[in-house]
């Protein structure tokens, strides 16, 4: 399947970040995947991009991290203006079956730019269904 996008991971547990890049490169070819281990870094990057020279990206986002967690990344990234924020989706990944953090993880998919919620880990199924349901620039 060829697809129109970009990725970038943002989780503080670097085997996430290495599990959810490895499915992503065995199940599509030829992506670009920038990986933050917390939000600050990302939205950096996100707020300094100049431009269209890249699909659209995927955020993989995790809600618990030092210096900036999934929340405040929301919350800096729904600050910056819509031509920005158009170019991303923002899918939370959360450990929705411990049901550690089930406030956070409600009151962070009814913001507008979050897109869905998934339960860690992100495997193959889980990724090729996401993208059927997105639309590039959507």
């Amino acid at each position: 399947m060829n697809i129109e996008y970009s990725f970038i991971v943002i989780d503080d547990n670097e085997l996430d970040c290495f599990v959810i890049q490895k499915v992503i490169q065995h199940t599509y070819k030829n992506v670009s995947i920038d990986t933050f281990h917390n939000g600050l870094g990302a939205i950096e990057m996100i707020r300094n991009h100049s431009g269209n020279d890249r699909p659209p990206a995927i955020i993989f986002l995790d809600l618990q991290m030092p210096v900036m967690d999934g929340p405040e990344f929301i919350e800096e990234f729904e600050n910056l203006p819509s031509e920005i924020q158009n170019n991303y989706v923002i899918v939370v990944l959360s450990i929705l079956s411990a049901a550690r953090y089930p406030v956070d993880v409600f009151r962070i998919s009814h913001h507008p730019s979050v897109n869905c919620v998934i339960e860690k880990p992100l495997i193959k199924e889980k990724l090729i269904k996401l993208l059927v349901q997105l639309k590039p620039g959507d």
